[in-house]
């Protein structure tokens, strides 16, 4: 059975942040992150839920890292 989720979230700088996820998802198959309006929307796919849930997991970690370098670097 195949599993997906969308996350969507927010930022000061949604460029900068999906531009910074989007190099981790260069060559992973069913991992796509754009910008949609004023927030960054990613959907993962995978046939494992404990797959999915994982990298649903490093995603947000990987944000929340991104969003304080841009912070901090300001």
């Amino acid at each position: 059975m195949k599993c997906v989720a969308e996350l969507t979230t927010e930022s000061k700088d949604v460029e900068s942040v999906a531009r910074a996820l989007n190099v981790d998802n260069v060559q992973l198959r069913g991992i796509e992150t754009v910008v949609s309006g004023g927030s960054i929307k990613t959907v993962v796919s995978s046939d494992k839920i404990s797959t999915l849930l994982s990298t649903l997991d490093d995603i947000i970690c990987c944000q929340m890292v991104a969003e304080s370098t841009i912070q901090n670097g300001r």
